[in-house]
């Protein structure tokens, strides 16, 4: 290893060669990371790993030993699969409310998406979905929006207040051949050319969710 680095700077910099040197134990591809508000635990989105015939990925969950930040050991375990028993396939991003609800935006490859008898045919377009913290469909996988054709939805965020989510809707139409006959016109503007943007969404669902932790189990 000492070889293959000049100093520990360069360790930090090139970590994935250096796991692999070591014989690290290689993941799934990770996209996101968040930290659970509620238990103080890390989640990863692991989208998936076609060639290993993983399609529909999981999220991954961190517990530090005894709870503790700074502690040097922890363990692992699949916090949630995505997959047709789970209703979610392909998670990307993860945003938590103010609630403690866990949301995730997937990501099926527009090579992928929409194929007849695939893995992700009975999924349609990519959605946004949330797993509910409290009340009776707590840790039930959720559906809430599609994304336009050919997009994805990513970098949800909501506001201090938790009334908004901020979604960013990424390559709509992507799948396009002719410019002339593009396969998502989103979002219908004058010229009828499909473009990314960044949407807000806000109403009696969005503020539902965050109220429930004043609810209780």
């Amino acid at each position: 290893l000492k070889q293959q680095f000049k100093n520990q700077t360069e360790v930090l910099i090139r970590a994935r060669e250096a796991s692999k040197l070591l014989g690290a134990t290689p993941l799934n591809r990770p996209e996101d990371i968040e930290i659970d508000p509620i238990s103080g635990n890390i989640l990863i989105s692991l989208t998936n790993n076609k060639p290993k015939k993983d399609f529909h990925g999981s999220i991954l969950k961190i517990e530090e030993t005894n709870g503790k930040f700074d502690a040097l050991t922890f363990s692992t375990s699949t916090y949630i699969a995505g997959g047709k028993e789970t209703g979610f396939t392909c998670p990307d991003n993860l945003a938590f409310d103010l609630a403690g609800n866990l949301w995730i935006t997937s990501d099926i490859s527009g090579s992928s998406m929409n194929k007849k008898d695939n893995q992700y045919t009975s999924f349609k377009n990519n959605a946004l979905y949330v797993i509910p913290r409290h009340g009776k469909d707590a840790g039930n996988v959720i559906r809430v929006a599609s994304a336009p054709k050919d997009a994805e939805l990513t970098g949800p965020w909501f506001s201090p207040d938790g009334k908004t989510l901020f979604l960013s809707v990424q390559h709509p139409g992507e799948q396009t051949k002719e410019v002339t006959n593009p396969t998502s016109r989103w979002p219908f503007d004058e010229d009828n050319i499909p473009k990314p943007a960044v949407v807000a969404i806000s109403g009696d669902l969005i503020e539902k969710m965050n109220r429930l932790h004043l609810l209780g189990p």
